[in-house]
């Protein structure tokens, strides 16, 4: 019994050993989860302070951007305007500058024009005595550039099939005489052709011009004078080639060539009317009809711009212009072809009677323009210029001058007078 009581004293000790462990760990574990909920409720209290402070800091600083940004905006409108004090004494400056310009150049104070401007006047002429011909070389200040009247020559060019030449002289061949064609009977002999053939020479005259100026117009002026001069000299080469090519008489004055309202081999056209101002619309449609089929679907109307502008009035048996203006797909037409300007063209101050004024044809197909080398320019400081002005010599070392020469072979050939047909005034009082 002692042993039983004593193994039964034993278990209840070791269970309540175990009970109290149990209790123990309980314990235990509640401690860990009420640890572990405050650290929960901890962070989420830092997270929300964290924030809230991060939102108001953010708030912060947009509004400092935008005060700052109004700020300079501010600034650099104070600094551009017009009430800016720098600008407002450069605009007092220019105004003052403008009003005593303006005051010196209506009063024709030229030593004041002198003072306000820098203006110099520099001799312009090629002589050896420096007799100033004279004119206004012009600072960057007020003008970089020589106002001038601009002319379009060149229609020589654009028109006519342009030959490159490496010799003097070139041999066009031209058809003569056209073959002959039969209906021939059966057994009946065929008869027989041929093609004749002629040959043109085109031969190449030289156009030239030299310009001289002092070292001090060249050294003093701010603009590209001699760009401009060399502009200049290429549009009278122009001019040249079209006066001679188009209105030339054979003389030296136009090279010795003849041009196509000159040429004997081009068909003349009778208009109505023995003046320019009664041209009508059949005398441009009987123009274009007298022309070769072939003609007529390539060729163009051509005639100084005054003419131009009496045709532009002009209108057909319904009421409707035979001028159609250019437009951004074809350019000005009469009775549907093209018409070009020509500049040196008889214009309406030059009306006559039995007078060429207008051509319709194919130009491409008719004339050929040779050049050789095209537009040669050089430049000398030293030698001796022939001014024909004046029949004096020029030395450029002694008068501390610079020339300029420019110089140009060119010709052309009207191979195709059957081509182009020419309008001429009819008779006086016919």
């Amino acid at each position: 019994m002692k042993k039983l009581k004593t193994k039964d004293e034993e278990e209840k000790e070791e269970e309540t050993e175990e009970k109290e462990e149990e209790e123990k760990e309980e314990e235990e574990e509640t401690e860990e989860k009420s640890a572990e909920d405050m650290a929960k409720e901890i962070k989420t209290q830092m997270l929300k302070t964290i924030k809230d402070s991060v939102e108001d800091n953010v708030e912060a600083i947009k509004a400092e951007i935008k005060t700052y940004v109004e700020e300079q905006k501010k600034l650099m409108e104070q600094k551009a305007g017009v009430y800016n004090p720098e600008a407002k004494k450069d605009l007092k400056a220019t105004n003052s500058y403008i009003r005593a310009l303006i005051g010196a150049t209506l009063s024709n104070r030229t030593e004041d024009l002198q003072e306000k401007t820098g203006l110099s006047f520099k001799e312009l002429t090629t002589d050896a005595t420096g007799s100033p011909y004279g004119g206004y070389v012009v600072d960057s200040e007020l003008s970089a550039e020589i106002r001038h009247l601009e002319t379009e020559y060149g229609v020589a060019m654009k028109e006519f099939t342009v030959v490159p030449l490496s010799k003097n002289t070139y041999k066009a061949n031209e058809l003569v005489t056209d073959v002959t064609v039969y209906w021939v009977d059966e057994g009946v002999a065929i008869g027989s052709t041929q093609a004749v053939l002629g040959q043109e020479t085109l031969e190449l005259k030289k156009l030239g011009a030299i310009i001289t100026m002092t070292s001090e117009l060249i050294a003093d002026q701010e603009i590209d004078l001699w760009g401009f001069l060399k502009g200049r000299i290429a549009e009278g080469f122009a001019r040249a080639k079209d006066e001679a090519y188009f209105i030339g008489d054979g003389t030296d004055t136009y090279g010795s060539f003849t041009g196509l309202l000159e040429n004997g081999d081009i068909e003349d056209i009778d208009a109505a009317g023995d003046t320019f101002a009664e041209i009508t619309p059949d005398d441009l449609m009987n123009l274009k009809n007298a022309a070769p089929q072939s003609v007529r679907k390539t060729g163009k109307y051509y005639m100084n711009e005054t003419i131009m502008n009496l045709v532009r009035v002009l209108k057909d048996g319904n009421d409707r212009y035979i001028f159609q203006e250019p437009s951004v797909t074809g350019p000005a037409t009469i009775w549907g072809r093209p018409v070009v300007e020509v500049e040196v063209m008889p214009g309406s101050g030059d009306s006559a009677a039995e007078t060429p004024f207008v051509l319709f044809g194919d130009l491409k197909k008719a004339c050929l323009l040779g050049e050789k080398g095209g537009l040669v320019t050089d430049m000398f400081d030293a030698g001796i210029v022939r001014n024909v002005a004046n029949s004096a010599d020029v030395n450029l070392i002694t008068t501390d001058r610079k020339a300029i020469r420019m110089k140009e072979r060119t010709g052309y050939l009207c191979l195709l007078p059957s081509a182009i047909k020419r309008l001429v005034t009819a008779a006086s009082g016919s």
